[in-house]
């Protein structure tokens, strides 16, 4: 068996090449206490370049920098295999420098795929990680006005994020109320979560989808809103208009409807002008009659709101 001195003799000079950067690890084991030192001190600035370089590259949000990173580790792990080339020449164990080579093929390899993998979600589209979504969540039910938010989705484009959410509001705003506070989300977004590039933002009326509610109905009577069952503008002010006539020619009249469908029923709000000689307690039950008649007139009217217009 040979001596350390001889098989340090033997293999004066150890070269390690990393072909894909064009590095040479080359070895001096004439000097084995100074080859020992120097790949360490290699090791550790390669090291922590990578972590300096995957911090930046997470920050960012960019798979080019975090490709980077792995290209600083892989020099690193090159070094690595260095070393323990030249510990194995030294106790007499020449064969660990090609299985150390063999273990950092395996992890060039997976760091590859997995980059790779990121990249081809980012090209199809893929949905990005709910944990991402999570505090732009949090943002959108802190602004004012918004009641909740569902159907939140996102897709990266480089560094860039692309939202798609529906916000819910107080289902009796005017559209350009609601458009309002659709427009404050999307500042509170872009400014509180930078790599938002931009938000399309759906409003839907607030309302309750408990265990309380009957869901399929309200499939139903969408189902019949979509056949022009449930009354649009024009038939409902046909409606009104012929009860207000009919039972109350002289007591009230028509000014103004509005229609709001929630939960695939119809709400009416209606606006009359009654006789400044009227008592309140009279005008108050002459919209009581108006009421319940509109509601009898059709059975997808659930509410109406009768409100009298002064001056």
């Amino acid at each position: 068996m040979s001596s350390a001195p001889d098989i340090i003799g033997s293999t004066s000079h150890m070269n390690h090449n990393h072909g894909s950067g064009g590095h040479n690890h080359a070895i001096d084991l004439e000097h084995p206490v100074l080859a020992l030192s120097m790949t360490t001190l290699a090791i550790s600035i390669k090291e922590g370049l990578y972590w300096i370089t995957k911090r930046a590259g997470e920050k960012e949000g960019s798979g080019l920098m975090k490709a980077n990173a792995w290209h600083h580790r892989a020099d690193a792990i090159s070094s690595v295999v260095a070393l323990v080339g030249v510990g194995g020449s030294i106790v007499g164990l020449p064969y660990l420098d090609p299985l150390a080579g063999l273990v950092v093929s395996g992890m060039i390899l997976k760091a590859g795929v997995q980059t790779g993998y990121e990249s081809t979600l980012e090209l199809v589209d893929a949905a990005v990680d709910p944990s991402l979504l999570e505090p732009i969540k949090e943002t959108i039910v802190k602004a004012d006005g918004v009641k909740g938010c569902h159907r939140l989705r996102g897709r990266k484009a480089g560094t860039s994020l692309y939202l798609d959410v529906h916000i819910e509001v107080y289902p009796f705003l005017s559209v350009s109320a609601a458009h309002d506070i659709g427009e404050t989300v999307r500042h509170h977004i872009q400014k509180t979560h930078s790599q938002v590039a931009e938000v399309f933002i759906h409003i839907d009326p607030s309302y309750s989808m408990g265990a309380n509610v009957d869901k399929k109905r309200i499939l139903e009577n969408l189902e019949r809103r979509n056949s022009d069952v449930i009354p649009r503008q024009r038939s409902a002010e046909a409606i009104v208009s012929d009860i207000i006539s009919s039972h109350f020619p002289k007591k009230m009249c028509l000014e103004h409807l509005m229609l709001h469908y929630l939960q695939g029923r119809v709400l009416l709000q209606v606006q009359v002008s009654m006789s400044p000689e009227i008592l309140i307690r009279d005008a108050m039950d002459i919209a009581k009659k108006a009421e319940e008649e509109i509601m009898k007139a059709d059975a997808s009217i659930c509410q109406v709101s009768v409100q009298l217009r002064l001056g």
